[in-house]
C-alpha cells in the first residue's frame, strides 16, 4: 500500500503542504468515481480481479484428483487455492452442501466489501481565500530557505530493506525484469545484442 500511494503522489509531493494535500484530494475525487463506475458494471460475488483469479483457479483444478476421507468441512483463508476447489468440487459430488466456490472465498474478495470501501466520498472544497481565519494568534513564518547545489531530487527515499537488496554494482536487482533496447526501443534485448530489426 506504501509503494501504491508513493507512486501515485509523485506529481505533488514537492508541491508545498497544502498544495499536497489539495492534490492527494483531488486525486481521491478521481479514483473513488472511477472505482464506483467499474462497480455499477460488476456481477457477481467477487470482484472482477477475484473472479478472474478464480477462474484460473478453476482451469488448473479440473487437473487434479482428489481421494476424500468423509470428514469435516474446512473453511480456507483468503481465496481458495486449486487443491481447495478439487476438494470443494468432490465433497459437492459426494452431496455435500458446499455452497457456491464464490462464498467459500475470504470477505475481502466480496463485492459487498469492495462496495464498503469506497462508499466514502471526498467532497470539493471552498477556494482558500473563502477560508475561515484562524483565531491563533500566533503567527507561523516560513523557515529561512536555502536553495540547494543541483537539481532537487524528486523519487523518494529507499526504504532500509531495498537498500538490503542493491546488488555489488550499487544498482537494484533487475530480476523479473525485461530491459528495453536504447537503439531501437524493442523490449527483450538491449544494444549489445541487438540486430536492428526489433528481434531478440
Amino acid at each position: 500500500m506504501c509503494e501504491v500511494y508513493n507512486g501515485k503522489i509523485l506529481d505533488g509531493r514537492d508541491k508545498p503542504i497544502i498544495s499536497a494535500l489539495e492534490y492527494i484530494r483531488e486525486y481521491l475525487m478521481r479514483r473513488i468515481v472511477k472505482v464506483l463506475k467499474v462497480i455499477e458494471k460488476s456481477e457477481g460475488l467477487l470482484t472482477p480481479f477475484a473472479a478472474l483469479k478464480l477462474e484460473t483457479i478453476k482451469k488448473d483444478t479440473a487437473f487434479y484428483h482428489v481421494q476424500w476421507n468423509g470428514g469435516d468441512i474446512f473453511s480456507v483463508s483468503g481465496m481458495p487455492c486449486r487443491h481447495a476447489v478439487a476438494a470443494i468440487w468432490n465433497m459437492a459430488t459426494n452431496g455435500r452442501r458446499v455452497g457456491s466456490l464464490e462464498s467459500w472465498c475470504n470477505p475481502i474478495y466480496t463485492m459487498a466489501r469492495w462496495k464498503q470501501v469506497y462508499a466514502f466520498k471526498v467532497n470539493p472544497i471552498n477556494g482558500r481565500s473563502l477560508w475561515v481565519k484562524s483565531q491563533v494568534p500566533t503567527t507561523l513564518t516560513p523557515p529561512n530557505h536555502h536553495k540547494q547545489v543541483g537539481r532537487p531530487k524528486k523519487a523518494r527515499k529507499r526504504s532500509a530493506l531495498e537498500v538490503e537488496e542493491m546488488t555489488h554494482s550499487g544498482r537494484l536487482s533487475k530480476k523479473h525484469t525485461k530491459g528495453k533496447c536504447g537503439k531501437c526501443g524493442h523490449v527483450g534485448h538491449n544494444t549489445r545484442t541487438c540486430k536492428g530489426d526489433g528481434t531478440v
